[in-house]
């Protein structure tokens, strides 16, 4: 998931142990061990009863900081000084690292993020879930900890003499130059500069541009750029556009202009060349349109796929729903090996790039279904289905599915999770119906960031509820 905008984070980066100079503040200094990371990559101490949110602290170091605000009950803190440091701490490798707050943890060794994420993980589950589980797994790491993004939207911006590049630093619209941002791979970083020199080149731009999103497909290295804002003239639009199909690499242009989500806008758009990519998901051949989404980390996202075929195990002949569907690979997948599968998504154009993708991968058994979760469970009846898989955005499962997947009562049920808290949350009311937990694997689909992605199988108990 972390398909938005990268952020910027206002606190200065902590490079080495020397003073790091805060913003000012009237507050006295105050010295801080740091118990453990939470959330969004803070590290968390106590002064007396007070908790303290520190930017840029690690498990066990000893801080000199400076407190700040208070909001929503807890205390800001930022460092003054490292007393004592953590023996995972390292030099940032990114020269704007603690300006663009794209990243959390570039301060934090590689293996080191590895099991914070897991300590953070398992913490939530325990804090916030209170409910029995098992061990959390190691979590599985990315092939690549830089450059890994296959999918960058970047903020357009007026520079001072021509458009650039870049990132929102956090809770602002004050944009920050993004070519140096070591997420993204070379190929991409390649075609955003001449996409700045072509900017640099036009003596005017045809259009209002917002944002520019940039795809890559790691299966075929094609490039697909979607820019996102509004014009007035398609035929100066289109002449624009196509000064970027020489680029290397470049398969398509699109613009996409604003408004609902329905399919009147989407059709709407100005297209040259391709409006879609192709990538590879195990057997599978994906078509993916530039209105739906697609995940950063391509090999962790197939990892989680083989995971999960793992542990269903031979699905011939099963009965599975998958729930908010995207574009169907994991559903796919489970029907290519024999299920009866169900793609429930809400948004009409992925299931049209699931449908062809069906066309292009030759698999049957599947059944598309346009509709938001909460209209469509409530028609399921008890025990319909063997397997339900719901891989839900970061708000988590709403109230009414977290009823229904209670009264359904599948015998398994696989929750694939970008956000800890909500995944804590919604275990916990799933284990008022029946649910329990039987293993929970963590993988890191974006490292240097807080971020965790969690696959957790449950299974109905014997109670009765």
């Amino acid at each position: 998931m972390l398909n938005s905008v990268l952020k910027v984070n206002h606190s200065p980066a902590v490079m080495n142990h020397q003073l790091v100079v805060p913003s000012p503040s009237d507050s006295p200094s105050s010295e801080i061990l740091i118990e453990k990371l939470v959330p969004g990559g803070n590290g968390l101490g106590r002064i007396g009863p007070q908790v303290i949110f520190v930017k840029g602290g690690l498990s066990g170091e000893t801080l000199q900081i400076q407190v700040g605000a208070k909001l929503r009950g807890v205390h800001s803190g930022d460092i003054i000084k490292i007393l004592q440091a953590s023996h995972d701490r390292v030099e940032p490798p990114c020269s704007i690292y603690g300006v663009c707050g794209g990243c959390q943890l570039q301060h934090l060794q590689y293996e080191g993020q590895l099991r914070e994420k897991r300590a953070m993980l398992t913490d939530a589950l325990q804090r916030i879930g209170k409910i029995d589980i098992p061990e959390v797994g190691v979590v599985v790491p990315s092939p690549q900890s830089l450059g890994y993004r296959n999918t960058v939207r970047f903020v357009v911006f007026k520079g001072s003499t021509h458009l650039q590049l870049g990132f929102y630093q956090a809770e602002t619209h004050i944009p920050v130059d993004a070519h140096t941002c070591l997420l993204i791979p070379e190929r991409l970083k390649h075609v955003a500069a001449l996409v700045t020199q072509r900017f640099t080149a036009s003596s005017s731009i045809p259009m209002f541009l917002e944002h520019l999103e940039c795809r890559f497909s790691t299966t075929t290295s094609d490039i697909l750029l979607v820019f996102h804002g509004t014009y007035k003239k398609a035929e100066r639009v289109q002449a624009f556009l196509e000064s970027f199909l020489p680029m290397p690499g470049v398969v398509g242009c699109v613009v996409q202009r604003p408004g609902p989500k329905d399919d009147r806008i989407q059709r709407a758009a100005l297209v040259v060349g391709q409006d879609s990519l192709t990538e590879r998901f195990g057997d599978l051949t994906l078509q993916i349109g530039f209105h739906s989404f697609t995940q950063t980390n391509w090999p962790v996202f197939e990892a989680i796929g083989n995971t999960l075929n793992d542990w269903i195990g031979h699905p011939d002949g099963l009965q599975v729903l998958e729930m908010y569907a995207g574009t169907g690979a994991f559903g796919m997948s489970l029907a290519r090996h024999g299920a009866f599968v169900t793609l429930v998504e809400s948004n009409a154009l992925a299931i049209a790039d699931a449908r062809k993708s069906a066309a292009l991968s030759r698999v049957a058994r599947c059944k598309f279904k346009r509709q938001a979760g909460e209209k469509f469970l409530p028609f399921v009846n008890s025990r319909e289905y063997d397997l339900i898989l719901v891989d839900p955005p970061r708000t988590g499962l709403s109230p009414v599915v977290l009823q229904e997947l209670g009264r359904i009562r599948a015998a398994r049920l696989f929750y694939v999770s970008c956000d800890v808290a909500t995944l804590a949350r919604d275990l916990a009311r799933l284990a008022t119906f029946g649910y329990r937990v039987i293993r929970v694997q963590p993988f890191d689909m974006f490292p240097q960031t807080a971020h965790i992605e969690t696959l957790v199988e449950l299974a109905v108990s014997d109670m009765t509820t």
